[in-house]
């Protein structure tokens, strides 16, 4: 595999993983995000190593919690970023010193709201250091096969009465690959997916896509075994030439149901408002 495509597989299969702003809050998606590989180590889905990140506290769900990524023993394939936007910069600067291969920054608070001085930072951090970024404002990646579930919404929920619902259903494993730039979206696919009993081998949230984009995740899709049809949602496309060259290549081997909002003017506000897209 070449090194590009190397670096991409560790988002959906990485060998160690650290959870930046893992909480024991229930309700915070570091609780939720930390839960999901936890579970699915004890499951013996997910084979690689856990880290919990945060100074303040000691252990999360029986997991020893370090203050920083640069205290965890070992090498990082993955640390999924949950925190503040304002603090993401340094946990960028922590993982540049560690040098963790990549980086998924699940928090929001960046270009779609107006802060590109803050998202250009957290760009050339990554750049300089050679880290592969997702997101930021993304819900990160799900892959059937590994266990790697970073969807912060929980699959089931309590109701008032007591009983336990499904709430996000986490669909069985298949041959459909999701690629989206809007969380909604993705969350609908699955949602109707699992209701029709259909499988799916990855999901992928970009968010604002301030660096990995669709022409390089269509490209390792490419390439990917578990992976026969992908649905793709973009709301903008960075490079068109080069998007335009990889789905080509892609469609001689595997079909590409692509759709894109944003095409009347109304459209176009809304996905520049919700990604930053333009």
């Amino acid at each position: 595999m070449e090194q590009s495509l190397e670096q991409m597989h560790a988002f959906f299969a990485p060998r160690s993983v650290a959870v930046v702003g893992a909480s024991r809050k229930i309700h915070k998606a570091g609780h939720v995000i930390f839960k999901n590989f936890v579970e699915n180590k004890m499951r013996g889905v997910f084979k690689g190593e856990i880290y919990p990140v945060n100074p303040h506290e000691e252990y999360i769900l029986n997991c020893r919690c370090y203050p920083s990524l640069t205290r965890i023993p070992g090498e990082l394939d993955l640390a999924v970023i949950v925190v503040p936007a304002k603090y993401v910069p340094k946990v960028m600067e922590e993982a540049a010193a560690k040098k963790v291969k990549t980086v998924v920054i699940i928090s929001s608070g960046f270009g779609e709201v107006g802060n590109h001085e803050l998202e250009n930072q957290v760009v050339a951090i990554a750049k300089k250091a050679g880290i592969r970024v997702l997101g930021p404002n993304c819900l990160g990646v799900y892959d059937s096969k590994t266990g790697v579930d970073m969807l912060f919404l929980p699959e089931t929920k309590v109701l008032t009465t007591g009983d336990e619902v499904v709430a996000t259903p986490r669909p069985m494993p298949g041959n459909i690959a999701i690629v989206t730039q809007s969380g909604a979206f993705g969350v609908a696919s699955l949602d109707y997916l699992a209701g029709k009993q259909m499988g799916v081998s990855k999901f992928v949230s970009f968010g604002n896509k301030c660096d990995v984009n669709e022409a390089e995740m269509l490209n390792y899709l490419l390439y990917d075994e578990d992976t026969r049809v992908i649905l793709l949602y973009v709301e903008d496309v960075k490079d068109g030439r080069k998007f335009f060259e990889t789905a080509k290549e892609v469609t001689k081997k595997k079909p590409v149901v692509a759709l894109k909002s944003g095409r009347t003017k109304a459209g176009a506000r809304a996905a520049a408002s919700h990604t930053g897209a333009m």
